[in-house]
């Protein structure tokens, strides 16, 4: 009986030892991940044809609009009128600029010979010199009377020659801001002028990818449809914040020597021939931290066991992470349940 009990107490004990062996707890499975690089050469995006240059246009004076003789999408060339003032108010101000400065002239020689003449008085002993020094005043202020009609008409004749708006470079309209009958302010915008000389694709790229591109990163840009009219073109403009809903970033592209059929507006797709870098991340939940250390959960197949590996991290945005060490592409990291595993233990069949 004694050899019995004790055959039964040594069974527990071994199968105690068992329990607390990893390896032999029952095999679960695991979500995990595949890791990949982030590089984006495999991607082909679509993007927009933009340009680099869109600016506002408006007079350098103010009046009432006449004619706007241009509509959104009309294409201008360099010179072309967009819209015109009503020239007669701005006639009548330089008309009444101009007798303004005719009347500070006649006060000047008026104040002149006032000056002369009290001058000769006081030499005489007639004057005082308080009244040379009163006339001597007046003939200042009559200079800077003078001054300031000269350049009020100087403005008003200026303004006669800003009553036509034309276009400082070849380009498209890409918005109406004002109409004829309009009365605008100097510098009020009129019209929205895209230029159409230098143009740019714009794609939304996820963060991690825009992380990934290098400095000398090139893409190939070819029109959507016609895949023998392309053009390369380099990162000149990386948006530095993402879009709330999508979490992409607008990336703006150079296009070189564009061919002419890639207009504004149209879609193109972008792929990346060159300069991608490489990029390893993860989710931020496959990350296990010890004592301000990072690991990762690596499977090994087949054998099914999970192994703890270090790995340097730093954080990329979207809910994942950036590994720099430790971790190579093509590894299963498990991406949940990273605090209930132990090394060596056997896991299940991969759930993604």
């Amino acid at each position: 009986m004694m050899r019995m009990i004790l055959l039964i107490a040594i069974a527990g004990l071994l199968a105690g030892c068992k329990e607390d062996d990893p390896a032999a707890l029952p095999p679960r499975p695991v979500v995990s991940e595949i890791v990949r690089t982030n590089q984006i050469e495999a991607r082909d995006l679509t993007g927009t044809v933009a340009a680099r240059v869109e600016t506002d246009l408006g007079f350098q004076a103010t009046g009432r609009i006449i004619s706007r003789p241009v509509s959104i999408g009309d294409v201008v060339a360099r010179g072309s009128v967009l819209a015109e003032l009503d020239p007669d108010d701005l006639e009548s101000a330089r008309q009444a600029a101009a007798a303004g400065l005719s009347a500070a002239k006649v006060r000047l020689e008026t104040a002149r010979r006032a000056s002369e003449r009290t001058r000769a008085l006081v030499a005489r002993g007639v004057a005082t010199v308080a009244q040379q020094e009163s006339a001597d005043s007046a003939l200042s202020s009559a200079k800077a009377e003078l001054e300031r009609a000269t350049a009020v008409l100087t403005k008003a004749e200026d303004a006669l020659g800003f009553a036509v708006l034309r276009a400082p470079l070849d380009g498209v309209i890409t918005d109406v801001l004002a109409d004829a009958g309009a009365v605008v302010s100097a510098g009020q915008p009129v019209v929205r002028l895209a230029g159409t000389r230098d143009r740019e694709a714009v794609v939304d790229l996820p963060e991690s990818a825009v992380e990934a591109l290098g400095d000398d990163a090139v893409f190939e840009v070819g029109l959507r449809g016609f895949r023998d009219i392309r053009t390369t073109a380099r990162v000149t403009e990386i948006e530095p914040v993402a879009d709330s809903a999508t979490r992409t970033r607008q990336v703006h592209l150079e296009l070189k020597e564009p061919p002419a059929s890639m207009r504004l507006g149209v879609l193109v797709h972008v792929h990346l021939i060159g300069g991608g870098g490489a990029l390893i991340a993860v989710p931020e939940s496959a990350i296990l931290s010890e004592n301000g250390a990072s690991y990762v959960w690596r499977v090994k197949r087949p054998e099914d066991r999970v192994e703890r590996i270090a790995a340097e991290v730093s954080p990329l945005g979207d809910g994942r992470v950036r590994v720099h060490s430790g971790v190579d592409v093509g590894d299963e990291i498990v991406t949940r349940g990273v605090h209930s595993l132990e090394a060596g233990q056997r896991v299940g069949p991969r759930v993604q």
